[in-house]
């Protein structure tokens, strides 16, 4: 979608040149211009159209007060689709979900995020770390963590002469213990 999408609309060009009769009649099909951008469109798409737009409209400095007036309201019009799009960004329910908090070290998290990159398990590892960041550390009750990239140089820096993965090898031998517990349980049955 093209970013000037709003201000090649007949509304605008009619507050550009000032005539009020175009400026009346261009309104609501600019509404439902924007409307159908919101709707219709990618909300990074959406929220730059309407950020330009604003900004394009208020560069215009209507001085009639009809056109002052109508671009007033397509202001507060986008206002609001753009707040609206900010809530309803898609984010996980956790309201019916328990509450998770993470108890481990922040470095294991961090180790955790570059695995689940680097496998492939998340997007098809093509999310960026940082992004895995902002939704993981929220949703196990971490603030984001803005240095992750500190915690992995503390990572490849770890001495050892058989693995760098100190969690997740962590991970893998408590999970194997567990399983091997469980079928000698089923055995004795």
């Amino acid at each position: 979608m093209k970013h000037d999408i709003l201000t090649e609309t007949a509304f605008f060009r009619a507050l550009e040149n000032g005539s009020i009769n175009e400026i009346t009649t261009g309104y609501d099909d600019f509404i439902a211009t924007v409307i159908s951008v919101c709707r219709d469109s990618d909300q990074t798409s959406a929220y730059i159209a309407l950020s330009y737009a604003e900004i394009e409209i208020k560069a215009l400095g209507s001085e009639d007060k009809a056109g002052k007036t109508y671009a007033d309201k397509a202001l507060a019009f986008i206002a609001e689709m753009r707040n609206m799009l900010e809530t309803n960004i898609v984010k996980p329910s956790l309201s019916d979900t328990p509450v998770l908090e993470w108890t481990g070290q922040t470095i294991d998290l961090v180790e955790l995020l570059y695995a689940l990159k680097e496998t492939g398990s998340i997007n098809n590892g093509e999310m960026p770390i940082c992004k895995m960041s902002d939704v993981f550390f929220p949703l196990f009750g971490r603030k984001v963590l803005r240095d992750y990239t500190r915690f992995y140089v503390s990572i490849k820096g770890r001495e050892t002469d058989y693995s760098y993965t100190y969690f997740i090898d962590k991970m893998r031998r408590k999970l194997n213990e567990r399983i091997k517990a469980d079928i000698k349980k089923s055995l004795q049955r």
